[in-house]
Order: structure tokens, then C-alpha cells, then sequence
């Protein structure tokens, strides 16, 4: 193998081992892309062989399993609040974490690469309106290394909807934030790409919204469309 192509190999795993698929998935010749995934697979087995080694602290999964989504949520609840002090909203949830927005970069990375939390996949990110000026992004994380799981909820005004972006620490993310944004118009700060996804640009106001009022028209077609004599 040439020298240059083993350097787009280990670039492109790098990226993925970083959360970036795409840097994989993009390589156009089948057989150094086949080699690229499997260059991947032996960088992640070493990489948790790594960590299983390093980590001396208190493994969550080895905690009494009486109850345990309940306990693995409380556990990190703590050591979030000790690490990031101030940054629960209210009291703690037995079966959700609710975070304060300013500080859920911080947070979100350091669920990704602490060896005790390693939450490597984000599942679903969506949003909701809750009523009386709230809206709410909700993030499901699962551990494939542990095999636990948590949910985190984060609330902000309906005035001022920002919350800190995450797709740079899980890349799926990207088109989940994209669409909360086009549904309920919460602004995920720090997104390279933050732009409607299912609606056009110049869509006028978030379908999603408890408040939402459709449109009569959109550059001149009827908003709804009649839909009598479709079916």
C-alpha cells in the first residue's frame, strides 16, 4: 500500500473515531473504503481496550442492577453537578436529566469521551413545545461500551431559543438539529449548517409550535391545498 493511501486511510478514521461517518462513507474506491472500515474496527476495538485499561474509577455497570436506569441516571446527574457546577435545572429526575443550556457543549463532550459515561451514540434528538413560552430539545444517549442509556432535556424561552449545538460531537446530529430548527425554530448555536431541512428557507414560522398559524399562500399557490376529490 503507497504512502499517500495509507494517509487517506488513517485521516479518514481519525475523522470517524471524532463522530464523522461521512469521512469514511465519501471515499469513492470500494476496496480502499472496505479497508478504510476495517482499519476502523481495529482502531475502536484498541481504542476500548485503551480505556478498559486506564479507567481505575468505579465502573457504573458494576453498581447493583435493582433499579439500575434510575441509578445510572442519578449517578451522572452527580457527576455532572460536581463537574459543571450549576448546570442541572430543578430537581433531579429519576428517569431524565434537565440541563441549563449555557454549559451543554461542555457537557455533551464530556458524555462522549469520559471512560465512565462513554456515551458514543446519540439515538434521537427532537424537540417540543411545552406551552407558556417554553420550548424543549430532548437528547437520547446510549453507551454501545456500558450498554446504558439516558435522556437529557434542556428548556428554553420561546424568546430566546438558543441552545448549544452538538452535531460536532455526535455528526448524526446534524440533520436532527436541522429539523427541530425547521419545526419548532429552536437556534442550535455553533451548527455549521443550521438551515430548514424539510420546509423551504423562506418558510414563514415553525409548524410545530403550539402557536403556529399556516400560511394563506406561498409565492402565490394556496396554502392548504383543496384536497377535496384527491382521494
Amino acid at each position: 500500500m503507497s504512502e499517500d493511501l495509507q494517509a487517506l486511510i488513517d485521516e479518514a478514521v481519525k475523522k470517524a473515531l471524532a463522530g464523522d461517518d461521512d469521512a469514511i462513507n465519501g471515499i469513492q474506491d470500494r476496496v480502499t473504503r472496505s479497508k478504510a472500515k476495517a482499519a476502523l474496527v481495529k482502531a475502536k476495538r484498541e481504542q476500548s481496550k485503551a480505556v478498559d485499561e486506564n479507567s481505575d474509577s468505579e465502573s457504573i455497570e458494576e453498581q447493583p442492577t435493582t433499579d439500575n436506569s434510575e441509578y445510572i441516571i442519578l449517578k451522572i446527574a452527580k457527576i455532572l453537578e460536581d463537574k459543571f457546577s450549576g448546570c442541572i435545572d430543578g430537581e433531579v429526575h429519576s428517569d431524565f436529566i434537565q440541563l441549563k443550556p449555557e454549559k451543554w457543549f461542555e457537557i455533551s463532550k464530556f458524555l462522549k469521551e469520559d471512560p465512565d459515561t462513554y456515551f458514543d451514540s446519540l439515538q434521537c434528538n427532537t424537540g417540543f413545545d411545552l406551552g407558556d413560552g417554553l420550548l424543549e430539545s430532548r437528547y437520547n444517549l446510549h453507551s454501545m461500551k456500558h450498554l446504558h442509556s439516558i435522556e437529557i432535556r434542556i428548556k428554553v424561552n420561546i424568546d430566546n431559543p438558543d441552545i448549544p449545538s452538538v452535531e460536532s460531537v455526535w455528526r448524526v446530529a446534524d440533520w436532527f438539529e436541522r429539523e427541530t430548527y425547521d419545526m419548532f425554530g429552536i437556534n442550535f448555536t455553533g451548527h455549521r449548517d443550521l438551515r430548514r431541512i424539510l420546509l423551504p428557507e423562506d418558510w414563514d414560522g415553525w409548524p410545530l409550535r403550539k402557536d403556529y398559524e399556516e400560511q394563506e399562500t406561498y409565492h402565490g399557490i394556496v396554502v392548504p391545498k383543496v384536497k377535496e376529490g384527491w382521494e
